[in-house]
């Protein structure tokens, strides 16, 4: 591990090593050494580790990472403002200024703070000019015109996420993004051990870096949901918009894009071969999400199951995709069987 540090550093300008960017130091006095932690301060201790090191690059998805895993340090008064989310951000926005994952995480962190105006409108400017044809950044723009009653912006943007090519809220991507920057660090067994989970390290970080994906505020579902929900069928321009913006849904990367995208078409159409065929759908959908659900644990603990998991997501940064590739290799069908229903807890949510 030293070893690999020290390449790190002989690898960076000389600038960038300069304080307050230097890892933490050892032990001191007041601090208590490795054999003395509990296993808790041992992995927060290793966070901290990673965050520091991460915190030594000036690329976005490093930066990005970094911003992330510090969350949890947000009352901490013993970590410098450097290494906490809203600087580390900053530097992830100065040297990522044309990413669109790096402002799409900023709008999520955002909207974590004050969800009623979120994201801000610079936020919003520089995703629409850097992901136009992305759906899921003209319904974030739904969200924050029909938080502040704004019924015209919030008719137009509905209309620019139907039109748009594609549906990405970037979980996929979000979780490649984390995982490889967790890897910044070896884990030792004992730090394994420390987590209490039945897990090899791959699986470890997998599970923590789609848990963090996962618990993003990102409210553009809910957005596309209540502007659907109560749709005036006579309205045929509204209709066609929602069914349209809910296909583009229904084939997104993310698992639960997908789920929210279905039950909008399902609930757009009135009947007929396009209703039945949805229907079909969130059947479909419903019965892959049990089946992964079951599979979860896997995941975690089986190598083989967490490396194909990775190599599909790294193929096409694609949720749904790595999902059905687990199936897949495990013997699952990706249909249901002609008498499954879904448990009620299963159905998607109606909007």
């Amino acid at each position: 591990m030293k070893a690999r540090f020290l390449l790190l550093l002989a690898a960076l300008p000389f600038a960038a090593l300069a304080q307050p960017y230097l890892p933490d130091a050892g032990p001191t006095a007041e601090q208590p050494t490795k054999s003395q932690l509990t296993p808790k301060q041992q992995l927060t201790q290793y966070r901290h580790d990673q965050i520091n090191l991460l915190a030594l690059h000036a690329d976005p998805p490093s930066l990005l990472a970094a911003a992330l895993l510090a969350e949890p340090d947000a009352n901490d008064k013993t970590r410098p403002d450097v290494l906490k989310t809203p600087k580390l951000l900053e530097r992830a926005q100065r040297f990522g200024a044309d990413s669109a994952l790096v402002w799409w995480v900023t709008a999520a962190i955002e909207c974590k703070a004050k969800l009623k105006d979120c994201p801000s409108s610079d936020t919003l400017q520089k995703l629409e000019q850097l992901d136009a044809q992305n759906g899921a950044v003209w319904a974030l723009a739904l969200w924050r015109a029909q938080q502040a009653g704004d019924d015209i912006t919030a008719r137009a943007t509905l209309t620019s996420a139907a039109q748009a090519k594609s549906y990405d809220d970037y979980f996929g991507a979000l979780i490649l993004t984390i995982y490889r920057a967790e890897g910044i660090l070896p884990m030792s067994s004992e730090l394994l051990n420390a987590t209490g989970q039945d897990a090899s390290v791959d699986g470890y970080r997998l599970t923590t870096a789609a848990a963090i994906a996962a618990a993003l505020v990102q409210p553009e579902n809910s957005a596309i949901m209540k502007a659907c929900k109560h749709a005036d069928s006579a309205d045929s321009s509204l209709v066609e918009d929602c069914i349209q913006v809910a296909r583009t849904m229904a084939a997104a990367g993310s698992m639960f894009t997908r789920q929210i995208g279905l039950a909008v078409e399902e609930s757009m159409l009135s009947g007929g071969p396009a209703h039945d065929a949805a229907v079909t759908q969130v059947r479909t959908h419903a019965w892959r999400m049990q089946q992964i659900a079951r599979l979860g644990g896997r995941l975690a603990t089986d190598t083989r199951v967490t490396r194909t998991y990775l190599q599909a997501l790294q193929a096409s940064a694609n949720e749904s995709d790595a999902v059905d590739a687990v199936l897949r290799s495990q013997g699952v069908a990706l249909e249901p069987p002609g008498d499954w229903q879904p448990a009620t807890s299963e159905s998607p949510p109606k909007p």
